[in-house]
């Protein structure tokens, strides 16, 4: 190997090991950093000779830790961070390994080009994790998901290593986007589409006490119903502010991927609703709004993370009283309520069945994060997060975001992928039919 390999003697096991979610205890037996993709061959061959479990990781942040495997091998991608640039091609594009992330993409293809895929908020999840589950992020209502820019990927089968696009392998193409961690291959370089974005953006932040929740709430919804403008992009959020110390707060943070003055018109329903805590909406760069909001991210704490989407119709006020209700009982001040995916507008225009992701008809998705630190505050952290995900289940569709697995789902092929799970196992037969790549939530081969 041109990169590095840690066991539990080296020194830099541990920073290897360690997750997002620090609730997730697994130890590998050894940790394979690829620096290419020879790596990921040499790897994965030594895992398959030596009958070793192995398991992928780029950004560790995987939320049920499917990225690691007890006393097995892990894979890691997360130091592949090539970048070369094509701003002139049509379309442009940029070809990158699976290890960077968005923001140092941004630095060259937004600074320097004008340029951008549809990346997400958080500086250390990996482009290609994001992208194979889907990639939703501030530009994607504008633009599409980030699946939705891929043009072409490298991917280190079972058999042998591929390039995967519209002509070659279409089959395995189509797969990767949307189950692309399912046990196909370790994708080992990404091609992506880039849109012209405009230097200045109206972008920021807008908070409430949470007394203001069910009037935010209801801003919210009706902002969305039948509401056509793409580039309007408005997150939501649950918290506290400051964070995590002071009082429980609702929030709106997002941007407007238009002129200025359109996405102060787009606002104005927010702007009637009083009292606000603080308004940081402001023209700035697409690169500094993601920065910030990096920043904003918390790390080394424990979690535990569900949701799902909601039916449309069902985004109402009984759904309004049970998350605020919920919300005002959390047993730990980190824990949050978001909704930081926004469907409708370019997600919803691909058809169906272009890709394997399934959830292209919700508008909006929560996220009901329950966020701790000592181990001897788990248990009430873990039911306080399971009774309101039951609690909200009849206003959700039943489907779940793949990328913020949920290792409690009693059917997560359904819930992940829906009517496309059987044709997904057709290319898993195809391209693994001796299940080299399984972890928990993996593609099946049985018929």
């Amino acid at each position: 190997m041109r990169g590095q390999l840690f066991t539990a003697f080296d020194p830099g096991y541990e920073p290897a090991r360690v997750l997002f979610n620090t609730r997730i205890r697994t130890r590998p037996a050894a940790i394979a950093r690829c620096a290419g993709t020879a790596d990921v061959v040499a790897a994965l061959g030594f895992a398959r000779d030596q009958r070793l479990p192995f398991a992928v990781k780029a950004g560790g942040h995987n939320a049920s830790g499917l990225c690691l495997v007890q006393d097995g091998l892990v894979i890691d991608v997360g130091a592949m961070r090539s970048l070369k640039a094509d701003p002139a091609g049509d379309p442009p594009t940029v070809t990158v390994g699976p290890g960077i992330g968005w923001r140092d993409i941004d630095r060259v293809t937004y600074l320097e080009h004008g340029l951008a895929a549809p990346g997400g908020e958080c500086p250390t999840v990996s482009n290609a994790g994001y992208t194979l589950g889907g990639g939703y992020g501030p530009l994607t209502r504008r633009f599409g998901l980030g699946l939705d820019h891929l043009v072409a990927a490298e991917v280190v089968t079972a058999n042998g290593v591929v390039q995967a696009n519209d002509v070659e392998h279409p089959d395995l193409f189509w797969a990767i986007r949307g189950a692309g961690g399912a046990g196909f291959g370790v994708v080992a370089e990404l091609t992506y589409r880039l849109n012209p974005v405009p230097g200045t953006l109206l972008t920021g932040l807008r908070a409430w006490p949470i007394t203001k929740g069910r009037e935010v709430f209801r801003a919210y919804r009706d902002l969305y119903h039948d509401n056509d403008d793409d580039r309007l992009a408005l997150c939501l959020l649950l918290s506290t502010d400051p964070y995590p110390d002071g009082e429980p707060a609702i929030s709106i943070y997002g941007l407007y991927a238009g002129p200025v003055d359109d996405g102060e018109k787009a606002l104005a329903s927010f702007r009637a609703i009083e009292n606000p805590l603080y308004d940081a909406f402001e023209p700035t760069s697409y690169l500094d709004f993601g920065q910030a909001l990096g920043a904003e991210i918390p790390y080394g704490l424990q979690s535990k993370w569900r949701g799902g989407y909601f039916r449309n119709e069902a985004f109402d006020e009984a759904a309004f009283d049970t998350m605020l209700e919920y919300f005002a009982t959390a047993p730990s001040p980190f824990s949050m309520v978001r909704f930081d995916l926004l469907g409708g507008g370019a997600v919803g225009r691909v058809p169906f069945d272009a890709t394997a992701f399934a959830h292209r008809g919700s508008t909006h998705y929560v996220s009901l994060i329950s966020l701790w630190q000592e181990d001897a505050d788990t248990p009430e952290n873990v039911d306080w997060v399971d009774r309101f995900c039951e609690d909200l289940r009849p206003a959700l569709t039943g489907e779940v975001y793949q990328n913020y697995a949920d290792k409690d789902l009693a059917d997560w092929p359904t819930a992940y992928y829906g009517a496309h799970y059987p044709r997904l196992q057709e290319v898993k037969r195809r391209y693994d039919p001796d299940n080299v790549f399984r972890h928990g939530q993996s593609i099946a081969v049985d018929r």
